[in-house]
């Protein structure tokens, strides 16, 4: 007597996850990085780098929830595009730097001679001004998550550091002429629900910028 076939298994569902939004931020915020390097055609880095942010967050937190499998892909979309924009806010404010130097640099007409009365004794020249002081710029982090700091000034990069959760971070740097100066501090892990970490550049004892952000906090300060 033959013996009833068991039932076969019952095939496995399609694959439900939702990987596009992290591939699609890969994709833009790779782009945008190398075109943010190159002058005036980088313009177009701007959209591309702040898209490759959004997707490349929504995909993290597709990942936290299960419905991704990327989430390696999507952090590193994440970080790719805030490195692409802090490279555009940087071409962007060199730009503004050479238009007003250049603006400033233009002749002006010069005061005409002074006359003196008959008789007085020559006008002793005014004294030259004396050379501006030294100013003092900090810049400061507070981590909610363990973060990557990353600060420069004068438009090269100087350090990139790790910070682990809760720490506070200070950079002062003593400048004779005030230059571009900026802090970048971003999660090494994002995850949803995160608390804000925290920048904030002073000039002279004045606080001339202040970020709060869990995905990114960047803060830029343009003399």
């Amino acid at each position: 007597m033959s013996h009833p076939m068991p039932p076969s298994p019952p095939m496995p569902a399609a694959n439900q996850y939702k990987n596009g939004l992290g591939t699609a931020g890969f994709v833009l915020g790779l782009v945008g990085l190398i075109f943010a390097f190159i002058p005036i055609i980088g313009i177009v880095a701007w959209p591309l780098t702040i898209l490759g942010l959004i997707f490349g967050v929504i995909g993290t937190l597709r990942a936290n929830r299960g419905q991704a499998s990327n989430k390696g892909l999507a952090i590193t979309a994440v970080v790719l595009s805030a490195i692409g924009l802090v490279i555009c806010i940087i071409w962007t404010a060199a730009f503004g730097k050479a238009v007003n130097d250049a603006a400033n640099s233009l002749p002006t007409a010069a005061a005409p001679p002074a006359v003196a009365d008959a008789g007085s004794a020559p006008a002793n020249a005014a004294p030259t001004t004396a050379a501006a002081g030294k100013h003092t710029v900090v810049l400061e982090v507070t981590t909610a998550a363990k973060s990557n700091v990353q600060w420069n000034s004068g438009f090269t990069a100087n350090s990139q550091d790790v910070l682990e959760k809760g720490k506070t971070w200070s950079q002062t740097l003593t400048m004779d002429d005030l230059a571009f100066t900026s802090v970048t501090v971003t999660p090494v892990e994002f995850k949803a629900g995160s608390k804000d970490n925290t920048c904030k550049i002073t000039v002279d004892g004045k606080t001339v910028v202040e970020q709060h952000n869990s995905v990114g906090a960047i803060c830029t300060y343009q003399p």
